[in-house]
């Protein structure tokens, strides 16, 4: 039997019954369910405490204090519906179908079989009054106050410890849930975090990360902040990873004091921005001063020895990152390739294959970092939420990699693609911004793009983290120099930008030899044939690349049948890709065009315009000798093809339509085509000197006299007079200034010394 006094008010009868003005007895009434005693003991626990409403009804620790400042108090339920209840308020809310997975745990540990009809035993509670239904379709709920009454009524049955066993139970079985689902639904989410938290399974609030990250934290803002903000010291000794999400929770819970007035959407939003602002580059390094965080990585830190037992995410995670930071990204890609495939959890699985194909890319095979993107990309646009990193992610590593494979048009579809999506704020925006910059820049580059190429180049240095992908800023700030340079010592510096990159801590495998095929460019284009021809003998990656290379120094050295023996020889090799065919086949031209063969190299330009137009790029074009350039361009003004190549520069080119071309747009281009590159190097006389000449062009360079070098070399000095003649012929000179002078543009020689 109820207590006389255990009246249930409305909440215009609590107003007038405790002298409340409206909004207090709102309050009371959605904590209390309308039960006098319960607004008694509240509106008393006001007076001898001193605290608000708000405070005394905003925790259940408090409630559990108001609650017991009351007399005895029942209602009428069944042993069964009594333990239902008590079951129900370790929720933090709930409809029918929480409830039965609820009722259906809870049974274990219960044995109540009356359970199995959860919906009945909701109505039961509801005419009972001891659950709410919420407005609409909002979820019910136990009122705060008689949740801390049921509470009471475990202690004092003597079942806490049975309460405490379902509490883990249903944490376990709703983390479990929402691991399954492609996107949870918040009272899942909801419930999983604040029972995890309760029944402090820092392991629980792990899996709950994996399976929904940082978004969470503006998706489910009420619940996961809360969960994740300040964890003691006892779930980071257990779970190291999860130093980096509290870090993040208690910063964005700091940031978003005071904006509970705020519209439920508008938090979401402003959730968004902090957890975007905390995740940004460079952000969590600087608060938990780590050096080695991973890119795009939720946790990204190497699990330490004396931790609790990792996650197999964490584990993999650790083991791609340390084989990576050794330049060992062919082997991280296959541990990451090998977890995945036996099948885990949506988000991590993900995460894991995200990670192996960035590795694949950075060990330079881009076709295996293709399969693995293509495996997760529809998953990851049907799961996509905003803010996310995932989705972004996904589209520019399949840029860059489709661009590294020679795919071109796929690689400007995932550009078009990815600018729909990219509208910050982005959580992890390092995990696929520097991918980004990278494609854009190259393809800004390809179409002559040269005020793009240029501002996405002083977006690449100032971003803070560039990370692996950051050797690519020296390598496209020289592709630029060699366009638009105006004088030689501009390509100078290139060259030693590149040179310092390559001899960088850090620089392995695949990052160090395109750096050294970018260096080896920039002495080609300086003249410093020597110098580019003793680094040509240490690249033995990048066959195709080191090919072109080749055929390009025989070029600039005025051996034109030898660049077109190359040309013709390694055309058709399997190492050589459609742009390496593209560059050889320009340079074919060219060096036909040198020994008079005007037919022959007007055929070989036409198919390197045809070549460009199918690449989507008109590099191969610019990169020739200008004045073999300008001619090839004028032979060929009145064929066709160079329309399709003026379409190619066009600017709707990095859009899904295309422009219509006239004479002006054509003349345009031809100009364009004609007149870059003006400061490269497209001929020298380059002479083959022996080793005593380069003997003694070291000794010109030191200062020796004649007699000097007659007694180093144990010669008379007639004899040395007589090499040093025959050495300045060579180099066309007259003197030993003038020699040496020669012998540095030559690249026989290093930079000026000190």
């Amino acid at each position: 039997m109820i207590d006389q006094a255990a009246k249930k008010l409305t909440a215009a009868e609590l107003q007038a019954e405790f002298d409340l003005d409206e909004s207090e007895a709102r309050l009371i009434h959605a904590a209390s369910g309308g039960w006098a005693p319960f607004a008694d003991a509240a509106v008393a626990a006001v007076q001898t405490t001193g605290r608000s409403l708000d405070e005394l009804l905003g925790s259940a620790g408090l409630a559990d204090f108001v609650v017991s400042q009351t007399d005895d108090f029942s209602l009428p339920l069944s042993r069964s519906d009594q333990h239902a209840l008590e079951v129900l308020s370790l929720l933090d809310g709930f409809d029918e179908g929480v409830a039965q997975v609820a009722f259906d745990v809870a049974a274990e540990h219960w044995m109540e079989p009356a359970w199995a009809d959860g919906p009945t035993v909701l109505l039961r509670l509801q005419i009972a009054g001891a659950v709410m239904a919420g407005p609409e379709e909002s979820p019910w709920s136990v009122p705060l106050l008689i949740a801390a009454w049921a509470r009471k009524s475990l202690v004092q049955e003597g079942l806490e410890g049975v309460a405490a066993a379902v509490e883990r139970s249903l944490a376990e079985a709703f983390t479990a849930q929402l691991e399954l689902a492609s996107t949870p639904e918040s009272l899942l989410v909801d419930n999983a975090l604040v029972l995890a938290r309760r029944a402090r399974a820092w392991e629980l609030l792990d899996r709950i990360f994996l399976a929904c990250g940082y978004p969470m934290f503006y998706r489910y803002h009420r619940s996961s902040v809360a969960a994740f903000a300040q964890l003691p010291a006892q779930a980071l000794r257990t779970i190291p990873e999860l130093e980096e999400v509290t870090t993040v929770a208690t910063m964005v819970q700091e940031a978003m004091l005071g904006a509970e007035t705020d519209a439920e959407a508008t938090l979401g939003e402003r959730a968004r921005e902090q957890v975007a602002r905390f995740t940004a580059p460079g952000a969590l390094r600087r608060e938990l001063g780590a050096a080695d965080d991973t890119v795009g990585h939720p946790t990204g830190r190497t699990v330490p020895q004396d931790a609790g037992a990792p996650s197999r995410f964490h584990t993999v995670m650790s083991e791609m990152a340390g084989l990576g930071e050794t330049g060992r990204h062919h082997d991280a890609a296959e541990a990451g390739a090998s977890w995945v495939s036996s099948g885990v959890v949506r988000r991590p699985r993900r995460i894991v294959r995200l990670h192996a194909s960035i590795h694949s890319v950075l060990a330079c095979e881009p076709g295996r970092a293709l399969a693995l993107l293509r495996s997760i990309e529809d998953e990851v646009k049907e799961d996509s939420v905003v803010g996310d990193f995932l989705g972004p992610a996904v589209m520019a590593w399949t840029a860059l990699a489709a661009y590294l494979a020679g795919d071109y048009e796929r690689a400007d579809a995932m550009i078009v693609e990815f600018a729909r999506l990219d509208v910050p704020p982005f959580v992890q925006e390092q995990s696929f911004r520097p991918a980004a910059l990278v494609v854009e820049a190259y393809r800004s580059l390809d179409k002559l793009d040269l005020s793009a190429a240029e501002e996405t180049m002083r977006r690449m240095r100032n971003y803070p983290e560039m990370g692996d992908l950051s050797y690519h800023v020296p390598i496209i700030e020289g592709l630029l120099s060699q366009l638009v340079a105006p004088s030689r010592s501009t390509l100078l510096r290139s060259e030693e930008s590149i040179d310092m990159h390559a001899n960088g801590v850090g620089v392995t495998g695949g990052a160090a030899e395109m750096l050294v095929a970018s260096r080896i460019s920039m002495l080609i284009s300086l003249g410093q044939l020597h110098r580019a021809e003793v680094l040509l003998e240490t690249l033995t990656g990048l066959s195709g690349m080191s090919q072109v290379l080749f055929a390009r120094s025989e070029l600039v050295a005025g051996r034109n049948d030898a660049a077109v023996r190359i040309a013709e020889a390694q055309y058709y090799e399997n190492h050589v890709d459609t742009r390496n065919r593209a560059e050889l086949t320009g340079i074919k031209a060219a060096a036909l065009l040198r020994v008079g063969d005007r037919e022959a190299a007007h055929l070989a330009f036409l198919e390197l315009l045809e070549l460009s137009v199918l690449l989507g790029t008109v590099l191969p074009i610019v990169r020739l000798p200008l004045v073999e350039r300008q001619e090839l361009l004028r032979m060929s003004a009145e064929e066709p093809i160079l329309r399709k190549v003026a379409e190619v520069l066009a600017p709707s080119s990095h859009s899904v339509g295309r422009a219509s071309f006239g004479s002006e747009s054509l003349a345009s281009c031809m100009d364009r085509l004609s007149s870059l590159g003006g400061a490269v190097v497209g001929l020298v006389d380059f002479p083959v000197l022996g080793h005593r000449e380069m003997t003694l062009l070291e000794k010109l360079d030191q200062g020796a006299s004649v007699a000097e070098m007659a007694r180093d070399l144990l010669l008379v000095q007639g004899t040395v007079k007589n090499n040093l003649s025959s050495l300045y012929q060579k180099l066309g000179v007259n003197g030993r200034e003038a020699a040496v002078a020669r012998a540095r543009v030559l690249g026989y020689l290093g930079s000026v010394r000190s």
